[in-house]
Order: structure tokens, then sequence, then C-alpha cells
């Protein structure tokens, strides 16, 4: 629910940005005159408006324009496709020239301009020079090659006159020509505007994808849900077919993706929204949807599906208004399915019906918007967002639900267990397990609660510091304060390791939580002691030396040289004389490589004598482990504390060196899952001694 707010209020934001601010000239007969626009005070300026154009023909700057060509005017952003029928380009399909003089005043330096997608091959000059090509510019088809995402050139404007020319030519996409504005300013604004563009899109996208896969996490944990797999597909399509459109992100971080790929992905993903929202609609209300239909807007979207696959781009992009009527009546009969479930007063009825009317509004704005019809904003981002916080606060309803039943079972039960004496003695012990088990029940319920509760308040101090440093930087350079290309880097590199030190707290809280609930699978095997050790020694001796240490290991004393191989230790058993554990060789390496990477941040820097001893031996039942080291120690004061999560005082070897402090909760949880147990020991610049506790396998 978060994220659908954040997104939301991203989205909502960047509207009124862009619409907010002075009024802007318009470009006339080809001429843009910006000498009286202050493009620091006033911002960026559109270079909407009439510019000339050339049909049928591909001019450079050094042709001659006024002798032997004439330039008709037409409206920039608009498509071929929208010009009167006696343009040779009226079809969509074609090549021609646009021009635009651009008047400032003199002495700007260096200003930039944002170049949207062109559709769908261009060449871009200002003042003569060529700045920006996408594609092959062509007068035939078989010559040309598309090419599609935004971009951002730079150029000097003291002289206070900018000639730009365009080359565009289409063959493969229904429509042709300049469909989105362009945009001047400074570097600084523009590249602010690119990168809050590319942020929203990010933020959006990734979020869909999360949500998704949540989703298709749940339906894979609780198949009685059964909506929650179609809504996951449909959120995992939409940011799928966000990913090719707008700014491209498909295309920008996989430049070698042929331009047909992209636009095979955008039509399959919006033919298969409609099969995957009617099914959450279907599987939210199925005594109010048909099934029949359901059949039909599958078969109808799988037959798109595969049409778009086999066909030329140019065919299925020409089809468009197909896809779109498809989308309108599966929007329709789903509207018309969650009004009669609201009469009948379905559970989350409303807040389905209110997420879709707002989605639904906000698909026929984007047709519109395609088919150039008086909108000139998408609006699905939002519409899909307003849709995922409904789907959010019916999961929120249905746990509130389950937990006031659980409640009103249990105080039933209070109640007949007051009068469990006047019932007959055979039915006593029948309620009595009945009553154990709800009392069981609920307190898991409170345990987890609480759990929860505990989780949430760790993870949103380590993820705020993190974010709050991020979101700094970003103010920073948004607002001007670092305009230094390097310093810049080093901002950029700086977040890039924020945001891997989140990315490695996620890791190892989803480690820990399945830890802790039972869910990771152990495959133990019966290993000798002896054997075991060898195989750590010739595992870490090579890690240890390399940052200066030496590694020690003994059983019952003895010295051990590690001259077995680890096959042979997995594939041995234990002999006579050694005693065997039985553990998951993997999970207990991990356990064994957390302490001794943990010691070798704390072995002193250029001493000789750097030694890490790792110790077994029998005593009993019981193997003991021992990890030792000769580094700085553990402060009397953290140790009782060091196994905890997110316990990050400076010696507490649980957080060293940015950390995320869950290092020690992930090695306890993995030797109690053994049956056994970890305990530490120190003493001020003595080192740090850890003893595991293994039960020694039974024969």
């Amino acid at each position: 629910m978060l994220i659908a707010v954040v997104i939301l209020n991203v989205s909502l934001f960047n509207q009124y940005d862009a619409n907010n601010g002075p009024k802007q000239p318009l470009a006339a007969n080809g001429m843009l005159d910006l000498s009286q626009w202050d493009i620091e005070n006033d911002g960026i300026a559109k270079l909407d408006g009439k510019w000339s154009f050339y049909d049928g023909q591909l001019l450079e700057p050094s042709s001659h324009w006024d002798q032997t060509h004439k330039a008709d005017y037409v409206p920039v952003p608009s498509s071929w496709n929208s010009y009167s029928s006696d343009k040779g380009v009226a079809s969509g399909q074609g090549f021609a020239t646009y021009r635009l003089t651009i008047r400032t005043e003199p002495d700007l330096g260096a200003l930039a301009i944002r170049v949207p997608n062109i559709f769908s091959a261009y060449k871009l000059w200002i003042n003569g020079r060529l700045l920006a090509e996408a594609g092959h510019v062509a007068t035939d088809k078989k010559h040309s090659e598309a090419e599609q995402y935004p971009r951002i050139i730079t150029f000097n404007a003291d002289s206070g006159t900018a000639d730009l020319i365009i080359q565009v030519s289409n063959y493969e996409h229904r429509k042709g020509g300049i469909w989105s504005g362009f945009t001047m300013g400074t570097s600084q604004q523009i590249a602010r505007q690119e990168i809050i563009a590319v942020a929203e899109q990010m933020l959006i996208i990734g979020s869909l994808f999360i949500i998704g896969t949540y989703h298709l996490g749940l339906y894979a944990f609780r198949r009685r849900e059964r909506f929650t797999l179609p809504f996951g597909l449909l959120c995992l399509l939409v940011a799928l077919r966000m990913g090719v459109t707008g700014e491209t992100m498909l295309f920008q971080r996989f430049p070698e993706l042929p331009w047909e790929v992209g636009m095979r992905i955008e039509y399959i993903a919006f033919a298969l929204t409609g099969v995957a929202g009617y099914a959450y609609i279907f599987r939210m209300f199925p005594m109010d949807g048909s099934k029949r239909f359901y059949r039909l807007a599958y078969g109808i979207g799988i037959g798109l599906s595969i049409a778009t696959l086999g066909l030329p781009t140019i065919v299925f992009t020409r089809w468009l208004v197909v896809y779109q009527l498809f989308i309108i009546t599966v929007c329709a009969y789903c509207f018309y399915v969650v009004v009669k479930a609201r009469l009948r007063k379905r559970e989350g009825s409303t807040l389905v019906l209110t997420g879709l009317s707002i989605f639904i509004a906000t698909v026929i704005n984007d047709i519109l918007f395609y088919g150039e019809q008086l909108v000139s904003v998408q609006l699905v981002p939002i519409g899909v967002t307003c849709f995922i916080l409904m789907q959010s606060l019916i999961l929120s309803n249905r746990f509130t639900f389950a937990l006031r039943k659980v409640e009103l079972v249990s105080e039933e039960l209070r109640e007949l267990n007051m009068h469990l004496e006047k019932r007959v003695v055979e039915r006593t012990d029948e309620l009595q397990r009945s009553y154990a088990s709800l009392e069981q029940s609920t307190g898991e319920l409170e345990r987890q609660e609480k759990s929860r509760r505990h989780l949430l308040s760790n993870i949103s101090h380590d993820l705020r510091t993190p974010i709050t440093l991020v979101q700094g930087y970003l103010e920073a350079m948004r607002d001007g304060v670092v305009d230094d290309k390097e310093q810049q880097r080093r901002y950029i590199q700086m977040m890039l390791g924020k945001l891997s030190r989140l990315n490695g707290l996620i890791d190892d809280l989803f480690e820990l939580s399945k830890l802790e609930a039972g869910q990771v699978r152990f495959h133990y095997e019966t290993v000798g002691l002896k054997d075991w050790l060898e195989s750590l020694y010739l595992s870490f001796e090579m890690d240890v030396a390399k940052d200066g240490g030496i590694l020690e290991c003994r059983y019952n004393g003895e010295l051990l040289a590690g001259d077995e191989s680890m096959d042979e230790v997995v594939a041995s058993e234990a002999s006579p004389d050694h005693r065997a554990v039985r553990i998951d060789l993997a999970r207990m390496e991990q356990v064994i490589s957390n302490l001794i990477y943990n010691a070798l941040r704390y072995l002193p820097d250029g001493e000789p004598d750097q030694r890490i001893y790792i110790d077994a031996y029998e005593s009993g039942e019981v193997a003991i482990i021992e990890v030792r080291d000769t580094g700085s120690g553990i402060d009397p004061e953290d140790l009782p504390h060091i196994f905890d999560r997110f316990y990050k005082k400076d010696k507490s070897r649980n957080s060293s060196e940015g950390g995320s402090g869950l290092g020690l909760a992930i090695v306890k949880e993995i030797v109690q899952q053994h049956g056994g147990g970890i305990e530490a020991r120190s003493e001020k610049n003595k080192g740090a001694l850890f003893i595991i506790h293994l039960p020694i396998a039974r024969s």
C-alpha cells in the first residue's frame, strides 16, 4: 500500500510540474522566438508549434532551401496520419524533413534539447552539425531501419540562433513522424527532467514487478486465493509494457534489442492484459462473472498474441483499433460484473469497483492519447496504482476479518470451558483439546504479530538511513549544488553503494526469515569430525593467507595439514577412531565462513603473528568446535547482544564495516537447526572465541 501511495504522489506531482509555469511562445512558420524567454528563471521551453515541413524530401544543412524547395507548415507534435490527405506521408509511411529556427538570447553558452521517440528513424542537425541519429533514414523500406528511445543533445547557443533540421522516415509502424514534443533548457534542467522521468518510470516498473511477484508467491503458498495469480500476472504484464514505452527502459538497458521485438512485446502485453484483468475479476466474483466470456476473452487474447508474433509490425500496428476494442469490451464487462457484485453485496466489491472505475478512465484516456484526440498525458500508471491500492485494502480487510473470526471463536470456547462441569464427561476431553488447539493458534498469531512489529521497526530504521542519504544526493544534483561531472559521478557511485547495501540487507532478511520460519530445507550428511575439519582447512587456508593471516586447525589437539580433498570428505564415513556429526555441509560452511571473515577484519595490521584457530574435540556425546582469533576482541558490554538481529555496535562483529547486522543471527539459527548451540567469549585486546556445540551422530 505504501508503494502505491508513493507512485501516485510522484505521478501527480510530475503531471502538475509539467503544466506549471508561465505561458510559452509557439513556433510559427518554422520560426520560434525565445529571445524574451529567460531559460534560467522561466524554466524549460517547449518547441511546439508550426514547423517547416518538406514532404517526400530528405534535405541536409547544405541543401538550397529557399531556391528549390517549398515548405509546408505542420503542427509539432503530431503524427503524419493527422496531416491532410494531399501530403505524401498522410498514410503514416514515407520520408520527410522538418526544420525549425530557434532564436534565443545571445551568449547563453551550452544548451540542451531532449529528443523524444520519433517514429521510426531520424537524423538530427543543429547549426550544420549532426548531433543525433536513430536507426537508418531511407527513401524506401528495403534500406530503412527503425530504432526508438529518447536522448539528450547539447549545442552551443552563443550565436543566438539554432537551426534545427530533422530527417524522418517510417515504413515499419502505423504512425510516423514526431508524436511527442521537444523541450530545450540548460544541461542541468534537461538532465534533471530526464532523471525524474526515468526515476518515476523505474519506480513504477519496479513496484509492479515486486507486487506481481509477491502475488504469484501468495498463490503458490495459498491456492485457495485464486485471484492472486491473475492479479500478479496483470502487474507483470503492465510492467513489461511500460518497459518498452515512454522512456523505453528495456531498450536503454539492452541497446542490441531489435525495435521489432519491443513492438511485439508492447502489443502482446497489451492483449494479455485484458485476459489477466478479466481473469482477476472472475476469480474475485465467480458467482457474478461468466465462464463463457472468460473463455472468449482468453481465446481472443491468445489469438491476438499469436498474430502479433507472426505478422510484420506494419500490419499488427495498424490493427491497434482491434486491440483497443478488445480492451474496452473487457473493461466494460468487468465493470458490469463488479457492479452486479456490489448490488449483491459481495465482499470487497466496493473497493474493486472504485479501483476499476479509475483504471478504466485512465485506459480510455490513453486510448485517446494514442489516437491524438485532445489528450496529451498518459495516465495508465496512475490508474494501475489506484487499482493496486484497492487490492491492498482488500487483503488487509481479509486479514482483519480472519483475526476477528479467530477472536470470536476463542471467546465462544472460553464460555464453553466455564460450563464444562455441567456437560457429559465423555465430551470433556474433546472440548479441552479444541480449546487448547485454539489457544495455541491464538498464541501463534500474537507471536507472529509481535515479531512482525519488531521486524518492521528494525527494517524501517535500516532502510530509512541510506534512502535519506540517496535523497540528499539527488536533491543536491537537482538543485545544481553539484554541477561538476566528476563530483556527480562520485555522488552516483555513493548512491549505488547505498543501494547495494540495501539489497544485501534484504537478502539477509529473507534468509533469516526463512530460517526462523523453518522453511529452509537442510540436506544432512554424516561426516567424520576430523574429515570435516580438514575440509574447512582446505576451503579457507588460502583466503586467510591472502589477508596476511595464518589458519591452524586441530583435532583433539593434533595439528592438521588438510591433505584430503573435499570430495573424499563428503563421500567418506567416519573412521572407527573418530566421531562423526550429522550436518548440512553447505550451511555449516556458511557458519564457519562468517566467523572466519569476521575474525579477519579484526586481526591487527602489520603484526607477524596474526592467527585464526579452529579446534575440534568431543565431550561425551557432544562435538565442540572452537573458532578463535588473535584480534582486538569484543567489548564485554556487547557480548550478550552480538547474536541479536540488527545489533550494530562497532566491535560487536555483527555489522562490521557496514554489514546488515544479521550475520551472527543467521549463524545462530543455522546451528540451532542442527540441534546445537553457539556462544561467544572474549577479553579486551585478547581476541574472540566462538564455541559451537553439535550432537554426535548416532551409529
